[in-house]
């Protein structure tokens, strides 16, 4: 065949045309198995550049196809533009595939628009991407250059456990280990099953409480310590993680946990936090409202409540009857956990099926919020109680519990550690422009006054070498 025939001219035009059509409709989200060299694509998240990695990669099959999704902490990236490079390995498959991830803050701005969290160097991240061939990943790979990380992998499946779970967001130096009891025996009854902890820091009544209820198997710690730093080769030119991220980075510790969640039912409530319906149990309720309907979440309007005698002298005695303040404050917000996708701290920012949407709950929100003083305080009739029924046995059994938690001598409360964090807080206030990091800020300042009992889990923030 001659070079210069009709029909050899025709293969080549069509060859050419073909590949430039590869080349420019590309698109980065999916999957391709270059081999590229360590040098950095334009754009590519590099070596030298601020960032973490929660330990855990998770393919979240509630999505079709499903998706990768990749946590982390880091300085602000360009949406759409920044990227990380990532190899996936699967078993009895000899070479990774390789792709480029894009991520976006998890608030929905960096820097964050809310003026405490607003000047944090550090802004909790989520990097995914759809997935064609999902089954059987091994690990996943991210290159930066010369600087890798290497996490671990977890599937997530649609929830048909029936249940609630519930998600803390980090607990640290914690002292009231009061309002515990009372969350998880007053959710308990509301049909709670499981309750999820991540902790940092505590006094030692309060972890000897948490462990109580960790060997009934009733709670999961999840280690939340010290972020760690930075590679050497960076660390001094950018600000320590502990000292520049929003308050234990709650964002990042809350959207992990929705994707832990093995229950129909999931939440995200502190632990002075309890909803309730107007009848009967939460769990009873919220399924019924989000079964076959485009409910995804339900709402509960904040009512902060004080009790009498207060709870911080032992005797809950006065959980039999709260005494409602006239005073107004965020709600908060439960949800089906199998279309739940980002979760704010107030409210559902986006579910995994998009005709999905939240509506007003007929309930509340009760929230024991520690400082209100009754007699100095407006207040107000309403008819919510934290148990649906039997108020004097539920209550009897926090007493009992509280007793045999502490062999009988239940210690007393000490007010001056919630105090002089408090004022720890007002202090970065006062400073302007400075990211309220209780985290690595606050923390000479605990140490003075207390033998705090800290999680020091090595491997959980992973920043590569």
């Amino acid at each position: 065949m001659h070079l210069n025939s009709p029909y050899t001219c025709m293969i080549i035009l069509t060859s050419i045309f073909a590949l430039f059509y590869l080349f420019f409709s590309y698109q980065p989200s999916m999957q391709y198995s270059v081999n590229f060299e360590e040098t950095i694509l334009d754009d590519q998240i590099n070596s030298s550049f601020p960032i973490t990695f929660y330990h855990n990669a998770y393919v979240d099959y509630r999505f079709t196809p499903p998706r990768l999704r990749i946590f982390s902490l880091n300085q602000c990236i360009k949406p759409n533009k920044n990227f990380l490079l990532v190899d996936i390995f699967y078993e009895g498959v000899s070479e990774p595939t390789q792709m480029k991830v894009f991520g976006e803050p998890l608030e929905g701005a960096c820097p964050s628009t809310y003026g405490p969290a607003k000047p944090c160097f550090y802004v909790a991240h989520t990097f995914f991407t759809d997935l064609i061939m999902t089954g059987g990943m091994t690990k996943v790979l991210l290159h930066m250059g010369s600087r890798k990380v290497t996490l671990s992998v977890k599937e997530i499946n649609k929830r048909f456990e029936k249940g609630i779970t519930l998600c803390l967001q980090p607990v640290y130096y914690y002292s009231q280990w009061q309002n515990i009891v009372l969350y998880i025996e007053a959710w308990k009854a509301q049909g709670a099953t499981r309750f999820i902890v991540f902790y940092h820091s505590s006094t030692k009544d309060t972890k000897r409480v948490l462990d109580y209820y960790r060997g009934l198997g009733i709670i999961e710690l999840r280690s939340w310590p010290s972020f760690g730093s930075l590679p050497s080769e960076i660390e001094a030119k950018n600000p320590k993680i502990d000292d520049s991220v929003f308050i234990f980075s709650y964002f990042l510790a809350m959207n992990i946990c929705i994707l832990d969640i093995k229950t129909t039912i999931g939440t995200i409530a502190d632990f002075d936090e309890v909803m309730v319906p107007r009848n009967g149990t939460m769990l009873d309720y919220a399924t019924r409202e989000m079964t076959g309907t485009n409910v995804g979440a339900l709402s509960f309007g904040n009512n902060y409540v004080a009790m009498d005698p207060s709870i911080y002298s032992s005797d809950f005695s006065g959980v039999s009857k709260p005494i409602f303040i006239s005073k107004g404050g965020p709600s908060k917000y439960i949800f089906n956990a199998s279309v739940i996708d980002l979760a704010q701290v107030h409210w559902a920012k986006s579910f995994t099926d998009s005709s999905k949407k939240s509506k007003g709950g007929d309930g509340g929100l009760l929230h024991l919020r520690y400082g209100f003083d009754p007699s100095k305080e407006k207040t107000v009739e309403k008819q919510f109680r934290f148990f649906p029924n039997n108020q004097k046995e539920h209550i009897r059994n926090m007493q009992d519990t509280a007793n045999k938690i502490f062999n009988g001598s239940v210690p007393t409360f000490n007010s001056n550690f919630i105090d002089i964090l408090n004022d720890c807080v007002k202090q970065i206030n006062k400073r302007g422009k400075t990211c309220r990091s209780t985290g690595g800020m606050c923390k000479k300042e605990m140490d003075k006054v207390n033998e705090w009992v800290y999680d020091k889990t090595e491997g959980i923030f992973l920043s590569g070498a």
